[in-house]
């Protein structure tokens, strides 16, 4: 992974790896937050959700409507985006999850 050189932004340089090289999860509040790309995202609780994938403008949010039903568990989507909303959605209804070197 590459990031913009901090003295010149013309360059790129590679991103300092983070202690865990085994990737994380996270459980982000929804909209209007930005966050990295997960690999995937898990959907824990039952509900209608969106997401965002270019940018956190609601109007741009794309509905994946009933995710899962109640008593389901968490359900896996291949997706990458970087933003989440549902109506009355806290953190910990959906879980970002990074593979591999995160940072």
């Amino acid at each position: 992974m590459y990031q913009v050189d901090p003295n010149d932004s013309k360059k790129q340089i590679p991103k300092a790896r983070l202690t865990s090289a085994y990737g994380q999860a996270t459980t982000p509040g929804p909209y209007p937050l930005r966050h990295a790309r997960p690999n995937y995202v898990l959907v824990n609780v039952a509900g209608d959700y969106s997401f965002a994938y270019e940018s956190g403008s609601l109007s741009t949010y794309v509905s994946g409507s009933n995710i899962q039903s109640a008593n389901a568990g968490p359900v896996r989507l291949d997706i990458n985006p970087i933003a989440w909303t549902s109506s009355g959605g806290e953190a910990g209804d959906v879980t970002f999850v990074y593979l591999g070197a995160v940072g």
